[in-house]
């Protein structure tokens, strides 16, 4: 039986694999095509996004689903390239299953488990560790892994086979260099890097500085003129494909340089070493470190794994120094690699250098500046550091001879890892197992059926949701109310409309105002407009919030013809004369200039308001600070019984980072004593846009009679450049309203 069970011992850990994954997601598996592992956010947009692009577009490299008129490049809005293409490729060619795109994500995400632990078993076994034991091992590593909570969303990043994959080719390239091998290594970069550029990174991470260990470290392998041929394969090659393929399908250029977040989703100590927010060490939940650890900063790598790295570090740490020399950390020199690359990379997770003051050597970092979600690679770590310390109680306690109570307690310590891994997703998929009924195109009374019924696609262009939503910009965030999102992108899915709304990732600055516009005070004729390329009507889908719809989204409404309501969504039809007639109907910038008028004739005696002192239009150069810097201060007699409007135009608000400048509003008495102090941004507060000017407003409530005004400005992105702000005003009487 032990023959048998060794001659096949791979098997038997694929079926063992198989029986827990089964288990684990016993509840989805049965109606795979049905389940959705998130309702929301992300995720749903993902859903949205392959089914679209496999059903309606035309081309592979482009998604038309969002950000009409223009589209985006499917690489920047998470939906999958080489799965959502090959759905495609079959359905155009062979037959259609785009209606089991859901079914087809979910189970891929469910299959790339089962590879993670197939790959992760051929690791230690290369390792010389023993097959059961590298088969707990394997499973509790895959089942612990931070990467499962991703398919609660980022399904791309829950790929988990790509960096255990990415190690088992290098230990297997190192054993035995082989061209063949290098282009295998070559193609499944370019793949995982298609899949999400993180995955690319973890690669050019791991076998770029390789080759510098192997040549200058490891004494038995010394540089041949073929290594150069194999880096070039191996590095250059996928990120040149890559970088080509972005450059020959993407023409815009007014991305952002700066995603947002490169400081608030760096990893933590805690997040990774201690076991927070754990039933079983519930007083870890109460410190206020805790609480400051986001969550994609969680790459817990578990107890056994947190206090052997400490001791194995102080036990390296005093041989080096005794030795005066630095010693080998696992005595295994890949191991070694393998360790010290994924600490640094741990390091770099945690924001450093960056978070310690040289926030300017991003300028520096080139593409790794275009990160955000830097506690992502604290994931290398966790897969490093489990095979190392486990493998090192392995060594420790079973290949040395000791006593059966030692022995006793490695299995205890394996049991610890169990305990972990099966608690951390034993019941994952309770909270992956969603349904959304509307979404069903056969279920009578669903919004999937009323909008294939009673929405004829034919007579409209686009699908505009009310209320508006619009992120991927990285200069302006409008997030999605009252299922405006959820509803909206079942009718396009349904229909075939593509989609105003806006769910990605760095798109174009000046694509994002032009739709955004739409929701704002029409200054002149909406510019998007001359985008358009039909006259057909835009389908509204205002959702029954009222209370979340802004004025000029109430205009819209106004301005169209009811189709039909469907539960909680009212469709509407809004003619493109009347859109473009709109703007004239209101003459904005005529009562906008009387009423500042009548602000100034009237400031000095009894009214509410005062304009920036002489001149209106008063231009101030600014130098971006790195604290907040006062850009105006006023006194100002006012009506406590009724709002303030602070307002002011900024120019140049579609660049980049402009309109993420920080305002801190202050109210003081006349003895500069401080009644209240408002912090928020540009990008909330636009009102409306006139060429390069944008008009800001905050709506304030006043606490006494004669009030001190002052507004500050903070932007640390665009420290050393120059804005321009004018027309500063204090009103108490509104704009923008019919």
């Amino acid at each position: 039986m032990a023959k048998l069970f060794n001659r096949y011992n791979l098997l038997w850990h694929i079926l063992l694999t198989i029986i827990l994954v089964l288990l684990a997601f016993s509840k989805i598996i049965p109606n795979i095509n049905q389940v959705y592992f998130s309702k929301h956010g992300d995720g749903f947009r993902t859903y949205y996004g392959m089914y679209y692009h496999a059903k309606y577009d035309t081309t592979y490299h482009r998604i038309e689903a969002m950000n009409y008129p223009w589209g985006e490049i499917i690489n920047f809005t998470d939906c999958q390239p080489p799965v959502s293409n090959s759905i495609k490729f079959i359905s155009q060619n062979i037959y259609d299953i785009t209606d089991y795109t859901t079914g087809i994500n979910n189970g891929l995400m469910i299959f790339s488990l089962l590879l993670a632990s197939i790959f992760i078993y051929l690791i230690l076994r290369k390792l010389k560790i023993a097959t059961w034991y590298s088969s707990i091992l394997a499973l509790c590593i895959v089942f612990l892994s931070p990467q499962i909570q991703r398919m609660g969303g980022h399904f791309s990043l829950s790929w988990m086979f790509w960096i255990p994959l990415s190690i088992y080719l290098l230990l297997h390239f190192d054993e035995k260099k082989s061209w063949s091998l290098s282009m295998l290594i070559a193609l499944c970069a370019y793949i995982a890097g298609s899949m999400h550029y993180y995955f690319l990174a973890f690669w050019l991470f791991l076998f770029f500085p390789y080759w510098f260990y192997r040549w200058f470290i490891l004494k038995d392998k010394p540089f041949q003129k073929s290594d150069l041929l194999h880096l070039l394969i191996q590095v250059i090659v996928p990120l040149l494909i890559l970088q080509l393929n972005l450059l020959l399908n993407d023409s815009i250029s007014d991305r952002t340089s700066s995603p947002w977040g490169f400081y608030s989703f760096h990893g933590r100590f805690a997040g990774v070493f201690l076991p927070l927010f754990k039933s079983y060490f519930p007083f870890f939940n109460e410190m206020s470190f805790a609480k400051k650890v986001p969550w994609e900063a969680f790459s817990y790598i578990g107890l056994v794994s947190s206090t052997g790295f400490f001791i194995l570090s102080y036990q390296w740490l005093s041989k080096s120094i005794k030795q005066k020399k630095i010693q080998s950390y696992t005595g295994h020199k890949m191991l070694d690699y393998l360790m010290g690359i994924s600490f640094l990379i741990l390091l770099f997770s945690f924001g450093i250098p960056f978070v310690l003051g040289l926030d300017k050597l991003r300028q520096f970092a080139g593409p790794l500046g275009q990160l955000r979600g830097l506690a992502r690679f604290g994931w290398l770590f966790y897969y490093t550091i489990n095979i190392v310390i486990f493998r090192h109680i392995f060594i420790y306690f079973f290949k040395t001879g000791k006593s059966i109570k030692v022995k006793a307690v490695t299995l205890l310590l394996l049991g610890i890892f169990v305990f972990e891994a099966f608690s951390y997703s034993g019941k994952y998929q309770n909270t992956l197992n969603n349904h959304i009924p509307d979404n069903h195109i056969n279920k009578e009374g669903s919004l999937a059926s009323f909008v294939k019924d009673q929405v004829n696609a034919n007579l409209y262009q686009a699908v505009l949701p009310l209320p508006y939503f619009n992120i991927g910009s990285e200069s302006i965030w409008l997030e999605p109310k009252c299922q405006s999102m959820q509803n909206s992108f079942i009718a396009s899915m349904h229909t075939g409309l593509p989609n105003i709304g806006v769910m990605a990732a760095r798109t174009s600055l000046s694509q994002t105002y032009k739709n955004i516009a739409l929701t704002l005070t029409p200054w002149k004729e909406y510019e998007v407009l001359n985008d358009y390329t039909s006259e057909k009507p835009l389908l509204l889908m205002v959702a029954s919030c009222e209370d979340q719809l802004n004025e000029n989204e109430k205009r819209l409404i106004k301005h169209s013809s009811l189709v039909g309501n469907k539960d909680e969504t009212t469709f509407y039809s809004l003619e493109i004369d009347s859109l473009r007639a709109l703007p004239g109907k209101y003459n904005f910038p005529e009562r906008y200039h009387t009423m500042t008028d009548s602000i100034q004739k009237l400031a000095k005696d009894t009214l509410a308001s005062l304009s920036y002192p002489d001149n209106a239009n008063k231009t101030l150069q600014v130098d971006a600070p790195a604290k907040h810097q006062q850009i105006f201060e006023d006194l100002v007699k006012i009506n406590p019984q009724q709002p303030v409007f602070v307002r002011f135009w900024v120019k140049n608000y579609n660049h980049d980072l402009v309109a993420r400048t920080q305002l801190l509003l202050i109210q003081s008495k006349p003895d500069h004593q401080t009644i209240e102090e408002k912090y928020t941004d540009i990008f909330r507060n636009i009102r409306t846009i006139n060429g390069d000017w944008a008009l800001v407003e905050i709506e304030l409530q006043p606490q006494q009679k004669y009030q001190i005004f002052k507004t500050l400005i903070r932007n640390k992105d665009i420290n050393g450049e120059t804005l321009y702000f004018k027309e500063f005003t204090v009103s108490q009487l509104p704009f923008g309203k019919d």
